[in-house]
């Protein structure tokens, strides 16, 4: 875990946020994680009942998409999260930072994730 000085101000450093999973449908099967998706739009289902599909879908993660789910467990910091992926892939910190922020961000705007503040 990261220990942080009392006098610094982590509410606008993003990197001190905690991420949590809030997408509760997911597997993981030999390291790697599948999201499983359901539309709820009716013109979607009604589609993909028109030609024979299915409207729920599988979302495999790769490898380091993977490694990166399996480590956001509510209490480590996006920092500690770097620090681990950047251990494991031998990457620069602020390249896997830059990294990691990108694909959290996109997480969070699809809803999977939420983060809260850094409780010192």
């Amino acid at each position: 875990m990261t220990t942080i000085n009392k006098d610094f101000d982590t509410k606008h450093n993003f990197v001190l946020f905690v991420p949590e999973i809030k997408y509760r449908n997911w597997t993981e099967k030999n390291g790697k994680v599948t999201l499983c998706l359901d539309t709820n739009d009716p013109v979607k289902k009604f589609l993909a009942w028109m030609v024979h599909k299915n409207h729920k879908t599988n979302l495999d993660l790769d490898d380091r998409c993977s490694a990166v789910w399996k480590h956001i467990d509510g209490e480590k910091t996006i920092y500690d999260i770097a620090k681990i992926m950047s251990a494991i892939y031998k990457e620069d910190l602020n390249k896997e930072l830059y990294r990691l922020v990108t694909y959290l961000k996109y997480l969070s705007k699809r809803g999977w994730i939420k983060f809260k503040e850094y409780e010192t």
